[in-house]
């Protein structure tokens, strides 16, 4: 048979570029006027020519196998097109290395919370009916439309479709296997490509595939660690918790509107809990900031958070008894490797040397976690020298799943907004309100089992959450190439520090010290560089002038975020 008479239905052919380009366009990230078109044509050409060339050669096969062929493919093409559609409309995000990691991380529970959430939103209904319509639209033209030939009989026609497919095979150099070849040859030849979502998700999947080339250089940095490292703390007790999503701008401890934290603000007033005021987490994701403020080394070190040990490690070494106690990852959830935030932590050589203890199951509330730590706690606790991290749900999204009924203090009618929101969005605002309300219960819960102990408790969010704050949006997005004003829903967080009163007349100096430090900005990927200066470790890792308590603090003229861009 001969390829160049053969014949491709046009329907299939379009709906196929209509597929794909669909993403592109809402991806579109113009800076001057002739970007836009530019992309737009290449990517056209670009996803025209390889959707040819599958027609051409399915076209080979008899018309049965053929419309097989296409429909397995077209299907393929609507789960990518209608999830990357999905995403970019309600999280302005897209398929990469992030994206998937953010889908590995995710557990039953919430899969089950976001399906209820977003999938069964009437946005996603809409998204839905146009790609069925998109479909239907196919066979009804497809029937009618006359078959196109492969190759145009009009030489002129012929001689460009030629050079369009030289060109476009000739994009396939900018797929290597690796990341910053990649980006290097792009640059050098100013290809457009640069520009389309395809070769971004190839670039993601490179940089996924490093993940585990950072497990192990992990795992390398804790088994090669020779240093005698040691702390002059000999007794107290420090207590971290990590919250989740908490936006500071939605809390009544710092400029929010609503009473969402009277036991907090109530410690506040009597002295014993210390608010710093400008404090900020260097990505919008709970995986990178684990990974971030775990390590001794910041942004802007110029190295990778892998390439020295993990502060809990050091913590060990130095005796004191470390607890992890999640209600994201345990039991079942911990046993994925690249489950993303904790998935780290099972990587070969790396959790067993963090750890002393750690929970094994998850429950549906976060004071269910820590009354089930309370009642293990005589067998987990050592008289002295406790490091325990509580790592709640606290207002991950799905907000109206985080907290129990008698928590329901907020309503749609109570929510104030200059946005038009509909009741529903509302009511989402409420339920953040609720959830924070909850989460303030269980934090002074926690405060309150270490008062009478010579302890301190530290108390921050892995990082902000966007809610209906400036715009019609809930939830977290691509921060490399958002709106500004994005940085400060999804990245100031809350950030304090409660004394029990047997620490503060033992460490007098600390609770000066931690007075004068309430103003400073700071950015929580510093945060091992605090807990070593309250411990009084000392290794060739802990940098004075990277301590938000100490007086030789250099606070960086622009913290610098893990996406690359600056936090101003």
């Amino acid at each position: 048979m001969n390829f160049t008479s053969n014949k491709i239905n046009p329907a299939v052919w379009g709906t196929c570029i209509v597929l794909l380009m669909l993403p592109e366009l809402l991806m579109l990230d113009t800076k001057t006027w002739w970007d836009a078109p530019v992309v737009i044509v290449f990517n056209i050409l670009f996803y025209g020519f390889f959707a040819w060339l599958f027609c051409g050669l399915a076209s080979l096969t008899g018309r049965r196998t053929e419309l097989a062929l296409q429909v397995v493919l077209q299907a393929v093409m609507a789960a990518y097109s209608v999830s990357n559609v999905f995403m970019l409309i309600m999280f302005n995000r897209h398929w990469d290395a992030y994206s998937w990691q953010f889908l590995c991380e995710t557990n039953g529970r919430e899969s089950s919370e976001f399906f209820s959430s977003y999938v069964l939103s009437l946005p996603t209904l809409v998204i839905l009916a146009g790609y069925v319509a998109l479909f239907v639209a196919e066979v009804r033209v497809g029937r009618r439309v006359k078959r196109w030939r492969l190759f145009p009989r009009c030489r002129l026609w012929a001689v460009a479709a030629s050079i369009i497919g030289m060109v476009m095979v000739g994009q396939t150099i900018f797929f290597g296997p690796d990341v910053q070849v990649n980006y290097e040859r792009v640059a050098k030849y100013h290809s457009p490509i640069k520009r389309n979502a395809m070769w971004n998700i190839w670039q993601s999947a490179l940089i996924y595939d490093s993940f585990r080339d950072e497990f192990a250089r992990c795992a390398q940095s804790l088994r090669t660690y020779k240093e005698r490292v040691w702390c002059s703390e000999r007794e107290a007790d420090v207590v971290m918790i990590v919250g989740e999503s908490f936006n500071r701008h939605m809390s009544n401890l710092y400029d929010g509107k609503y009473d969402t934290n009277p036991r907090l603000k109530a410690l506040n007033k009597q002295g014993c809990l210390f608010l710093f005021n400008d404090v900020v987490a260097s990505d919008n994701g709970t995986t990178q900031n684990f990974k971030q403020f775990l390590s001794p080394v910041a942004v802007g070190d110029g190295r990778s958070w892998c390439d020295a040990p993990l502060f809990p490690f050091l913590l060990r070494r130095c005796g004191y008894n470390v607890v992890f106690y999640s209600n994201q990852y345990a039991g079942m959830e911990m046993d994925k490797k690249f489950n993303a935030s904790m998935g780290f932590f099972n990587a070969p050589g790396i959790g067993p040397n963090l750890f002393n203890h750690h929970n094994t199951r998850i429950y549906q509330y976060d004071m269910q976690l820590i009354d089930a730590y309370r009642a293990n706690r005589n067998d987990i606790e050592s008289p002295t020298r406790n490091f325990i991290i509580f790592h709640l749900c606290g207002q991950h999204v799905g907000y109206g799943e985080r907290y129990p009924a008698d928590f329901a203090k907020f309503s749609a009618r109570s929510v104030k907004s200059k946005l038009r929101l509909s009741d529903e969005q509302r009511g989402v605002v409420a339920d953040y309100l609720n959830a924070t309300l909850y989460n303030d219960y269980v934090v002074d819960s926690i405060i309150r089992m270490f008062a009478d102990r010579n302890a301190i408790v530290l108390y921050f969010s892995d990082h902000g959450e966007e809610v209906y704050d400036f715009r019609l949006l809930h939830g977290c997005t691509d921060l490399k190439t958002d709106d500004p004003r994005a940085l400060h829903s999804q990245l100031d967080i809350p950030f304090m520090l409660y004394v029990s009163p047997r620490y503060a007349a033992t460490h007098p100096q600390q609770v000066e010290r931690i007075k004068r430090s309430l103003d400073r900005p700071f950015m929580t990927d510093n945060l091992p560089q605090l807990i070593f200066d309250l411990l009084g470790v000392r290794t060739k890792y802990y940098k004075p002038e990277s301590s938000v308590i100490n007086d030789a603090y250099r606070p960086q003229k622009q913290r610098k975020l893990q996406v690359g861009r600056e936090y101003n």
